[in-house]
């Protein structure tokens, strides 16, 4: 089997963000229906049906035919009449139904909990994260922000406090993306407060609040929304969550091997042929976001959530790619569904689909796989040597 080697794999990855991508017609359709009649928050809502809110309560007409006795009744269920005007409370259309974002736990002993009016990150004492201070949690908050494309506004002398400039996000409290824009998202402008300290049992954490936020459509108009509890909360849990998230990714890159970088033909955990990566999932997922432009080939859709990538080879010339000299990337044209897994528990594989989500056949990822190995090798050389800043607390 012919394996391709990485020397020198650095242990520092930093993501590129996916090429800006034209936004479709219906999204700007949306987006000037919404600057003129009012922001869409159907989103919010369960089913956007509301007749039964005008139904009404008739008398029993049930016909019992002669001979047969009445059903029996329960007076404990009848419906009871309720006067609209004593309830209190939002109904109908107002009543915002989206769940709270969950709290996210990582296996490195690492996890999220709502406290008063703050998402916070707490390092259990036995885990494997390996923060046992404030200099730790700090400068790992510095890395995280970096890696999250997040800027640091303001520092608080002397404590372990700092502001963000504000930045856009989703309502999930992911930051947004080109992507998030070509499908129409929303965005909120958020600016957040972070804190490093402990609890009174002496445990570490970070705190993340929301102090600023507006809302936009993803032209950029700005919208009246302002934001309850429960929206603040789920942002603050949402972005809490990325934190943790992106710690994950950061302690998996370092277990990277830094000497060699093997990428091979196999089985993924579906039995389909695909491309093995001996790197953690995380990191193979970051380095793709930046490749498949390399290779000519337009990115349509990009899920995170579930490590899925639609994309277009749109002609013969995307077949071509030049990595040290000019290497045939050999695929047809056409649509694909990639998706990126998990193999063997600590690296990945990398799975071609057709456009309707049936696996490429075997020969064709074996055609593809040589020029494939070699962009994938040089995209992982063009992350290497990337710095760190420290941030520090005066």
């Amino acid at each position: 089997m012919t394996k391709y080697k990485l020397d020198k794999l650095a242990l520092v990855v930093t993501v590129m963000a996916l090429p800006a991508l034209t936004m479709t017609g219906c999204v700007t359709v949306k987006d000037y229906y919404q600057e003129y009649f009012g922001m869409d928050k159907s989103t919010r809502e369960v089913t956007g049906y509301y007749e039964h809110v005008d139904s009404k309560i008739y008398r029993n007409t049930l016909v019992v035919p002669e001979g047969l006795d009445n059903p029996g009744t329960n007076q404990e269920l009848v419906v009871p009449q309720v006067n609209a005007k004593s309830l209190h409370g939002p109904l109908g259309e107002a009543v915002d139904v989206r769940p709270p974002t969950a709290p996210y736990r990582s296996d490195m002993g690492i996890h999220t909990q709502w406290i008063d009016g703050e998402a916070i990150v707490w390092f259990e004492r036995n885990g494997s994260h390996g923060i046992q201070s404030e200099d730790d949690a700090w400068m790992l908050l510095a890395s995280v922000l970096k890696h999250m494309n997040i800027g640091v506004g303001k520092i608080a002398p002397g404590q372990y406090l700092l502001t963000t400039i504000s930045r856009d996000f989703t309502e999930f409290g992911k930051p947004y993306d080109a992507t998030d824009a070509d499908v129409g998202l929303k965005k909120y402008n958020q600016i957040y407060q972070i804190r490093v300290g402990r609890n009174s049992d002496g445990s570490l954490g970070i705190a993340s609040k929301l102090i600023g936020s507006m809302t936009s459509l993803s032209s950029g108009k700005g919208m009246e929304d302002l934001l309850d509890m429960i929206e603040q909360e789920r942002f603050a849990m949402g972005f809490a969550n990325n934190i943790i998230h992106e710690i994950d990714a950061k302690q998996h890159e370092a277990e990277a091997d830094p000497d060699n970088l093997v990428v091979s033909l196999g089985k993924d955990h579906n039995r389909h042929q695909a491309i093995i990566v001996e790197a953690p999932f995380e990191t193979t997922n970051a380095i793709l976001e930046g490749l498949f432009d390399k290779c000519g080939w337009k990115v349509l859709k990009h899920s995170v959530s579930k490590a899925l990538y639609d994309v277009e080879v749109q002609d013969n010339t995307d077949n071509w790619t030049n990595v040290h000299g000019r290497r045939l990337l050999d695929i047809n044209t056409g649509k694909y569904k990639i998706r990126v897994g998990i193999h063997q528990k600590k690296y990945s594989s990398i799975t071609f689909y057709n456009e309707k989500d049936n696996p490429i056949p075997d020969q064709e990822i074996s055609r593809l796989y040589p020029g494939f190995a070699d962009v994938l090798v040089e995209e992982f050389k063009s992350y290497s040597g990337a710095q760190a800043v420290k941030v520090q607390a005066n």
